[in-house]
């Protein structure tokens, strides 16, 4: 039984580090092009995200935030929890599979010493999304391919509310996190499990902030 709890653990926290790298470069390439025109508020992005404000400057956050491997923080951080998830699920996931996310690890280690990182994340990211199509193709286990996509939902539900993402974003994965839920035979909270389908029943979402505590905790790990 531990051997399978281990399992489904890693798997969960494969998806959710995937999609939070995801998410945050995605959000961080649009950041940069703001600083390009001005002067963006990163204080603000750091008491969205809920994280501590450690950074000098402008230039300080990009650096630190995206590639300071020892901030916990830090979306070269995520990366590294992410390909380690993975490099444990090798014979579950493939290594064909694998391959993909030692690729978005090295982009972001590219875009590091470069001057200019944009090219080098966005080729980041384009690997991740190989990651997912290779899943698709590679996992045949139904199951375990629900697990890792209801585990995105769940970091992209929560990344979108503390990022002030559009309400019909949240939505429509809202939707898609309640389909998966009940195809990963995963124990849920019922509290939360109340709270996310009378949102989608009522055809609205509460406080970001009750949409984010519901999702974090609707499995039971």
């Amino acid at each position: 039984m531990g051997h399978v709890l281990s399992k489904t653990n890693r798997l969960y926290w494969l998806g959710r580090y995937n999609e939070r790298v995801y998410t945050t470069l995605s959000f961080m390439l649009d950041f940069y092009d703001e600083a390009i025109d001005g002067e963006p508020d990163y204080a603000a992005v750091c008491a969205a995200l809920d994280i501590p404000n450690v950074y000098p400057d402008v230039e300080g956050f990009f650096r630190g935030f995206l590639f300071d491997a020892d901030n916990p923080d830090s979306v070269a951080c995520a990366a590294d929890h992410m390909l380690g998830n993975g490099m444990v699920l090798r014979e579950t996931i493939s290594s064909t599979t694998l391959s993909y996310l030692q690729m978005a690890v090295n982009a972001i280690g590219l875009a590091k010493g470069s001057e200019a990182p944009a090219v080098a994340l966005q080729w980041a990211l384009d690997d991740i999304m190989a990651f997912r199509g290779s899943c698709d193709d590679h996992i045949a286990d139904e199951a375990i391919r629900n697990i890792l996509k209801a585990a995105v939902s769940v970091e992209r539900i929560s990344m979108y509310g503390r990022l002030r993402i559009r309400q019909e974003d949240i939505q429509r994965e809202l939707r898609m996190l309640v389909y998966r839920m009940n195809r990963t035979h995963l124990p849920v909270d019922p509290q939360s499990h109340v709270v996310l389908t009378e949102a989608l029943m009522e055809g609205g979402l509460p406080e970001r902030r009750a949409i984010i505590e519901a999702v974090e905790n609707l499995f039971i790990l």
